[in-house]
């Protein structure tokens, strides 16, 4: 009797389980919270290496071991660049991009989003090296938003240059 009241017992969660997770499938939801479309940055670009040197100061050199004494200090690491987004002239992100990794030494990752509601803006995206000596990469657009619609500037390899894409 006992197993026969477990058995129902069971029978009867599961059921109630089930019309449960049947009645929420059936509850309107949206994936996106109104209308907003969004423009999306997104790449991964290999940095010339850097390397800043200095002399090092005699309190330094006396730490070391004698055989570990170097009198110019350098270090080595990938350039880090400016990534500007304006949308009409106003500027919605201004971030420095740096490597990753324990020595900084991965590619640079590039992921940024702005919503923004539907109608047609001139988009201007920069990726300009700190310091200089390289030109930046630039992508200056008009870009047309649709509801809920993505846009995607992103780095075209083979030409070297930023472009917009919709799908």
């Amino acid at each position: 009797m006992r197993a026969l009241r477990r058995r129902a017992g069971a029978v009867l969660a599961t059921t109630v389980m089930t019309a449960a997770l049947v009645g929420l499938s059936r509850v309107p939801w949206a994936a996106t919270r109104g209308e907003a479309g969004e423009l999306r940055v997104a790449w991964q670009y290999k940095s010339q290496p850097v390397e800043e040197c200095r002399q090092a100061t005699p309190e330094e050199l006396a730490k070391l071991p004698p055989h570990m004494r170097r009198t110019t200090i350098c270090e080595r690491r990938l350039r880090s660049y400016l990534l500007e987004v304006a949308v009409e002239g106003a500027t919605m992100l201004a971030d420095t991009v740096r490597a990753r990794g324990a020595r900084a030494d991965r590619p640079l990752s590039v992921f940024a989003r702005v919503p923004l509601p539907p109608g047609g803006y001139g988009v201007r995206v920069t990726f300009t090296p700190v310091g200089g000596g390289h030109a930046p990469l630039v992508a200056e657009t008009t870009l047309a938003f649709a509801p809920r619609q993505v846009w995607l500037v992103t780095l075209d390899e083979e030409r070297g240059t930023l472009v917009a894409r919709d799908r």
